[in-house]
């Protein structure tokens, strides 16, 4: 079920993305349409148990999130008052201790941001990565550079066909895929799963050509590779990419729409 509610959520943001402004009874409208163009029947009870469910196991998430966040606030308050004091008193062995603790909170942090930020399956940033740290509070880009979003035009069809388990070894796939071919070429990038079947690449900024070159070879490699699983199953995904440069303050809206639209 939580499958296909966030199946459902994606379809709904791709098709809202455009709007400036997303009035929560317009995301419910099309949340709902979407849910019947996919047969699920929202006032089923089976339908309302689960999703209640999922709620309230993501409410115990965020609940569990902003008790570590005022823990570690707390602890940081306190580790900055024995700070000063063992400053003054010039005290080696608390100054040693603190900076344990402070060792430990910076891995707390990073284990926080790893589950807001990070893609579960494929270990990638995630949607929210893009709008809360790769973007201003504006939604505009912090520098300039080269944006790629690649779409696995078959997915659904995958997905279907094969199942979840293997659908998801095909994104992983592809993730470590692009990972390592733009890692070769010494190319300092950010990757991002935007939707189920969706990436956006972000690229320092170098020659559009030359980048178009490379993902160009890319998506002909991943083209051109059949994934066979154990049981001789044979997959062979397409795909679809655009490329567009941004600059830093540009909209990022301006940007995504040019991406969207070139791979429909």
């Amino acid at each position: 079920m939580k499958k296909e509610l966030k199946k459902i959520t994606d379809i709904t943001i791709n098709n809202l993305l455009n709007n400036d402004v997303i009035m929560p009874s317009i995301y419910f409208e099309n949340f709902n349409k979407n849910a019947k163009t996919l047969n699920i029947d929202i006032e089923d009870s089976s339908f309302q148990k689960e999703l209640n469910e999922i709620l309230i196991e993501d409410f115990n998430s965020i609940e569990i999130y902003m008790y570590s966040i005022q823990k570690n606030a707390s602890i940081m308050e306190n580790v900055i008052k024995a700070s000063k004091k063992a400053l003054i008193h010039k005290d080696i062995k608390s100054l040693s201790d603190i900076y344990l603790q402070i060792t430990k909170l910076e891995n707390e942090v990073k284990d926080l941001n790893n589950k807001l930020f990070i893609d579960d399956l494929t270990s990638c940033n995630n949607r929210k990565w893009i709008y809360n740290k790769f973007l201003n509070k504006k939604a505009q880009f912090k520098n300039s550079g080269i944006s790629v979003l690649i779409d696995i035009s078959n997915f659904d069809y995958i997905y279907t066909k094969y199942g979840e388990l293997l659908s998801n070894n095909l994104i992983i796939f592809i993730t470590n895929f692009i990972r390592k071919k733009l890692k070769e070429e010494k190319i300092d990038f950010e990757i991002a799963r935007l939707f189920n079947s969706q990436f956006l690449i972000f690229i320092d900024e170098k020659d559009e050509k030359e980048i178009s070159n490379y993902i160009f070879n890319i998506k002909q490699l991943l083209k051109d590779t059949i994934l066979e699983s154990k049981t001789g199953l044979v997959i062979r995904a397409d795909y679809n990419y655009a490329i567009s440069k941004y600059v830093k303050n540009q909209d990022s809206k301006e940007v995504f729409e040019i991406l969207f639209q070139e791979v429909k």
